[in-house]
């Protein structure tokens, strides 16, 4: 049985196959204009799901960096702050030595115990460093100075506490970076008037109370307990300084290794969405092509006035 074609099937099947045309035009400006060939999750499914991984990747990765940043600057901040502690604790040792001399007489003892007290307000004031507005000395208590830097007469007490603030820059992987000064048995900085506290406060207040008294009993204190207890506290702020070293280098392997991780995930985004610019020209080239040939074919086979309205 034959099958009559009319004009307005005609006419129908021409403004369909135009629409289509029409539309892969659309299509191929589009993929020029967002340089990207996956529009739409169907247009490639597989490919979508690989974007979005790695898009998230790459928001971990962004997240882990920011992370790595501010760790180093907190700890480079506690760095700085424990070198000073050292050169102060270097000039007290000179003193302590000074102040120990039989040939030392008690006024100058006491002159001498006036600039450990100074060392000391200098001691509070270093470890009262911040970081982006964080004291890197306090614990968690990040919003409270540790020391009390302006009581008269002094407070050597320390306000913070001994919390370990973590910084992840990995996944399941988290770094330490404060400096614990209080922490028992044996404190780094510690309080000052804690009856028993082996830091370096309570080190520089007993040398300033033997050098004050000046009795026999306290030279004795200066030569041998006191210089082996300051002896001690620079080797500890030494193996702290070296876990502030260690901590650093640590996060300068995970900035390489992150830096690393973000080309390969930005690579593997840009291979799966990204259209190739030539490809894209050439296509949109041909698409346009392929739409004027099908107007002018359309032209030839139905009524002028049909063409003029799908034009």
């Amino acid at each position: 049985m034959s099958i009559r074609i009319t004009q307005g099937m005609s006419q129908r099947r021409l403004l369909t196959d135009l629409q289509a045309a029409h539309g892969r035009v659309e299509r191929a400006q589009r993929e020029m204009s967002t340089q990207k060939r996956i529009l739409k999750p169907s247009d490639d499914p597989i490919g979508a799901q690989r974007a979005v991984l790695a898009r998230g990747e790459l928001a971990a990765n962004a997240q882990y960096q920011t992370n790595v940043t501010q760790a180093r600057g907190f700890m480079e901040t506690t760095d700085e702050a424990l070198d000073s502690v050292t050169n102060l604790l270097h000039r007290a040792r000179e003193l302590t030595v000074q102040g120990a001399n039989d040939a030392t007489g008690p006024s100058a003892r006491r002159n001498i115990a006036l600039e450990i007290d100074q060392i000391v307000a200098a001691v509070k004031q270093a470890a009262n460093a911040s970081y982006g507005g964080v004291y890197v000395f306090a614990g968690t208590d990040t919003t409270n100075p540790p020391y009390d830097t302006t009581s008269v007469p002094a407070v050597d007490t320390y306000g913070g506490d001994d919390n370990v603030i973590a910084r992840e820059m990995g996944q399941g992987i988290a770094v330490q970076v404060n400096t614990l000064v209080d922490q028992a048995p044996n404190p780094l900085i510690g309080s000052g008037q804690t009856p028993g506290d082996t830091g370096l406060l309570r080190t520089l207040r007993d040398i300033s109370d033997h050098l004050k008294n000046g009795t026999t009993a306290d030279t004795e204190a200066l030569r041998n307990g006191d210089l082996k207890a300051l002896e001690r506290n620079l080797d500890e702020i030494g193996v702290a300084r070296a876990g502030v070293g260690a901590t650093v280098a640590r996060l300068d392997a995970a900035d390489a290794r992150l830096a690393s991780a973000e080309q390969t995930a930005t690579q593997l985004l840009s291979e799966t969405e990204d259209v190739d610019f030539a490809e894209a020209a050439l296509a949109l080239s041909s698409q346009q092509t392929i739409y004027e040939a099908a107007l002018r074919s359309g032209a030839s086979i139905i009524q002028p006035s049909l063409l003029d309205f799908l034009r």
